[in-house]
């Protein structure tokens, strides 16, 4: 049976009708009724809660009119659970265009400002022609600071497309993953490229494996998980400190190992680091807090990829440095070495 679930109030709540059906609908007068030649059976139900319209090529209810409204009526008499499920996907729904819509137009707002630091918005509008000149010579008095700009410019934008990956991919019922091997060193490297400004600003030395092994998974996704994990990186490391990154080749598994002096993780918070919306007492303290989102998104990721990561501390290693607490903090993540018999999109659908 397909049916369309209409509100008191008018509202269509939820509707599995094709485009046949939708043509019927204003030649349904009754609670069950023959149509199309005899080959659907159609009706309109109401109720306190709302109505429903109905349709059916099933012969078992083409002959049995009363199997047909009784039917209907159980559907009709589970709208109002149907609208509370239909209300928190719209929620849900509303709540991830939010956020993409938030960080786009504070990226774009970032990448405004870099250029405007470089180059002075009145210096370009005021004037009428020469601004190729202009911005040329700008560059050549300034080309360490134009390098900067250019570099911040790669890693917004780099994150711009990181947010369309992520909402495309992770807020479909289907997503759609092409996994493949991979170099792991080259595309490690092609995201913390982006990042060495910040790095470089904290004078955290980053040393990452040589190495030729290869992995299987969907380029996209990856990149997505691996700019969270450096961005992470990039914000607790403590400064004038090293991050190792380690790649172990194995079988069937190859293991990356990032290793830090970064922000304390608290006992009680470590089961909860990959959890969605979590984040830290101290990065919260010292307001440099996010969304709680980037860490539950790598597990999500990774696991689609047929893969896994574990959080390792090491209690006996902790500082202080201008107040805050650090230690030493390894982020496991293991990925197939061998193209896996399992369907990769199967965990990010799940989650």
């Amino acid at each position: 049976m397909r049916y369309e679930l209409i509100s008191v109030d008018g509202r269509k709540i939820a509707s599995t009708l094709i485009s046949s059906d939708t043509a019927l609908l204003l030649k349904v007068s009754a609670e069950s009724q023959i149509m199309a030649d005899g080959k659907v059976r159609g009706g309109c139900i109401q109720s306190e809660a709302g109505k429903i319209f109905a349709f059916s090529n099933d012969p078992d209810y083409i002959k049995s009119s009363q199997k047909f409204k009784n039917t209907a009526k159980c559907i009709l008499s589970a709208i109002g659970y149907i609208n509370e499920i239909a209300a928190e996907q719209r929620e849900i729904n509303n709540k991830n265009t939010t956020r993409l819509i938030h960080n786009l137009t504070s990226l774009n707002a970032h990448n405004i400002q870099e250029i405007y630091s470089l180059i002075p918005q009145e210096e370009i509008s005021g004037k009428m022609k020469g601004h190729v000149e202009y911005v040329k010579n700008t560059i050549k008095q300034n080309p360490l600071e134009a390098s900067k700009v250019l570099l911040r410019l790669a890693k917004n934008n780099a994150a711009m497309k990181t947010e369309f990956s992520v909402f495309k991919k992770l807020f479909n019922a289907r997503p759609e993953l092409r996994p493949s091997f991979h170099t792991v060193h080259k595309v490690l490297m092609n995201v913390l490229y982006l990042f060495f400004p910040d790095f470089t600003d904290k004078a955290v030395d980053v040393v990452v494996d040589r190495s030729d092994a290869i992995a299987f998974f969907d380029y996209e996704s990856m990149h997505v998980a691996l700019y969270h994990m450096i961005d992470n990186a990039a914000k607790y490391t403590k400064p004038n400190s090293k991050l190792y990154i380690n790649i172990v080749a194995g079988s069937p598994s190859l293991t990356l190992i990032f290793r830090m002096c970064s922000t304390k993780i608290q006992p009680g918070e470590r089961e909860k680091i990959f959890d969605e919306g979590f984040s830290g007492e101290i990065p919260i303290s010292a307001g440099k807090s996010g969304s709680g989102i980037g860490m539950s998104l790598v597990k999500r990721i990774i696991e689609s990829n047929n893969g896994g990561i574990t959080l390792r501390t090491h209690d006996e290693t902790e500082e202080h440095h201008f107040g805050i607490e650090y230690q030493i903090n390894e982020f496991v993540v293991r990925l197939p070495a061998i193209k896996p018999l399992a369907d990769p999109r199967q965990a990010l659908a799940n989650g």
